[in-house]
C-alpha cells in the first residue's frame, strides 16, 4: 500500500461525472467505455477468459500445535487470474460479497498507481469490470445496488479517496453514470464497510493529516470523523464500530450512529508498516490479525481470550470468522484455519499451492474467498 508523503492536500467535496478522471460515456452491453483514466467493460466472453472452474478437494495439512478435529470439507470451485494494466498483472487486494454478487479489488505492486474491480455472480461468472489507470483500490463494500470502494490515486495532491458506483443488479454490470467521489485525509484509504445505510471508511496513516475513521452518508456526505493514528481496518459488531490501529496498537469502539468514542484497549499485534491488518467480530469475540504476533483474540472488554502463533514465522494480515471457524491469511505463509467452537485452537494449513502472498480472505455463507495478490482469487466451498 502506497503512503508516499505529500506536501499539499486536496480538500474536495462530492464530485459527479464532471470530474475528468471519473467520467464515463454511455455504452451498450458488451462494449467497453472509457474516458481518460477509467474504463468499464461488460464483455463477459473476454472477462471470463481469466476464470477457471473446477471441483477440487482442498486438503488441510496438520501443523505443530494443531489439535482440533476438522468437521468440514473444502472444495476449490474456481480460480480467477488478475487483470493486467499495460501488460503488467495487477494484484488482488480485497473481496466483498452481498446476495448473489461478489466483487474483487486490485492494485498495482510497486510505485505505479493502477487498479481494477471485477464484479461476479455466485455461479462464478465475471459480468463487469472497471479498470483504473491512476488509482489503487484497497477495499470495497456493497450497499443496495451500489458498490463503494476506497484507495489512493496520483490524480490528487491528497491521495486517499472513496467512490460510489452503481450497478445493474439483474445484469451485474457497472453503470457509467451517477458516479460520486469524495476525498479523504492522509495517504491511503484502506478499508470500507456499510452499516445501516451509512458508510464507514478508514484512511492511514497520519492522524494530523486526516487519517482515521470516517462516517459518510450513502451520497458520501461526511457525517462524522475520528482522528486515529495508523488506522488499519473498520468493522462492526452490530451495535458499535470497531477500528483497529497499528501504531499505537489500539482497538477503538465508537457509537455507530454519531461516531462518538465508546472505549479502547491496547492489543498485542505487531503489524509491519503499510501492511494490511484486519479485525473481525463473532460471538462477542474480537479477532485481530496481529502481523508478526499471529492472531489475537479478545472479548469486547479487551481481555485476551486466545493467541495463535505460527512456527513458520508467518505474518498474519487478515482474519475472517464464521460458524466457529476462523480463516487466517498469512501473506506468503498461505492460509490457515482455526476453531473457536470451544477453545481457540489451530486446525491446520490449507493446501492451496499458492505461490503468491495472500492479501485478504473472506468467509461468507459457506464460501471462502482468497485474494492471493498476483495469484488472483480462489473461491472455495465449505461443506459441513
Amino acid at each position: 500500500m502506497k503512503t508516499s508523503r505529500m506536501k499539499s492536500f486536496f480538500k474536495g467535496g462530492v464530485v459527479t461525472a464532471a470530474l475528468a478522471s471519473l467520467i464515463f460515456s454511455c455504452s451498450q452491453e458488451g462494449e467497453e467505455v472509457s474516458q481518460r483514466n477509467f474504463s468499464i467493460s461488460n464483455d463477459k466472453a473476454e472477462l471470463n477468459t481469466r476464470m477457471t472452474t473446477m471441483n477440487q478437494t482442498v486438503n488441510v495439512t496438520t501443523v505443530p500445535g494443531g489439535r482440533a478435529e476438522k468437521d468440514f470439507e473444502l472444495v476449490l470451485k474456481g480460480e480467477l487470474d488478475p487483470p493486467s494494466f499495460e501488460e503488467n498483472k495487477l494484484q488482488a487486494t480485497s473481496i466483498s460479497r452481498k446476495g448473489e454478487l461478489f466483487a474483487v479489488s486490485y492494485n498495482f505492486k510497486g510505485e505505479t498507481y493502477a487498479g481494477a474491480i471485477d464484479l461476479l455472480t455466485d455461479d462464478l461468472e465475471v459480468t463487469s469490470q472497471v479498470i483504473f489507470s491512476d488509482a489503487d483500490i484497497n477495499d470495497l463494500t456493497f450497499s443496495g445496488s451500489n458498490l463503494y470502494f476506497v484507495g489512493s490515486t496520483s490524480a490528487f495532491s491528497i491521495p486517499a479517496f472513496i467512490v460510489k458506483i452503481g450497478f445493474n443488479q439483474g445484469k451485474g454490470t457497472f453503470k457509467s453514470d451517477g458516479i460520486l467521489l469524495e476525498s479523504l485525509g492522509s495517504y491511503a484509504a484502506n478499508s470500507v464497510v456499510e452499516i445501516g445505510n451509512d458508510i464507514y471508511a478508514t484512511s492511514g496513516d497520519v492522524a494530523s493529516q486526516g487519517g482515521g475513521l470516517y462516517q459518510l452518508s450513502s451520497s458520501l456526505e461526511k457525517k462524522g470523523y475520528q482522528p486515529i493514528e495508523d488506522a488499519k481496518w473498520v468493522t462492526s459488531d452490530g451495535k458499535s464500530m470497531l477500528c483497529v490501529a497499528g501504531a499505537p496498537n489500539k482497538l477503538y469502539t465508537f457509537d455507530k450512529d454519531d461516531l462518538e468514542a465508546d472505549d479502547d484497549f491496547d492489543h498485542e499485534g505487531q503489524p509491519l508498516p503499510e501492511a494490511k491488518m484486519t479485525v473481525d467480530v463473532d460471538k462477542d469475540l474480537v479477532f485481530i490479525a496481529g502481523g508478526e504476533n499471529g492472531v489475537l483474540v479478545y472479548d469486547l472488554d479487551g481481555n485476551l481470550e486466545g493467541h495463535i502463533t505460527f512456527s513458520d514465522n508467518s505474518i498474519t494480515n487478515a482474519v475472517s470468522a464464521e460458524k466457529n471457524r476462523l480463516f487466517i491469511s498469512n501473506g506468503e505463509g498461505g492460509v490457515y484455519v482455526a476453531s473457536y467452537k470451544n477453545d481457540i485452537e489451530i486446525i491446520g494449513k490449507l493446501d492451496l499451492d499458492t505461490k503468491e502472498s495472500v492479501n485478504h480472505i473472506l468467509v461468507h455463507d459457506d464460501y471462502l474467498y482468497v485474494a492471493s495478490g498476483l495469484g488472483g482469487v480462489k473461491m472455495i466451498e465449505i461443506k459441513d
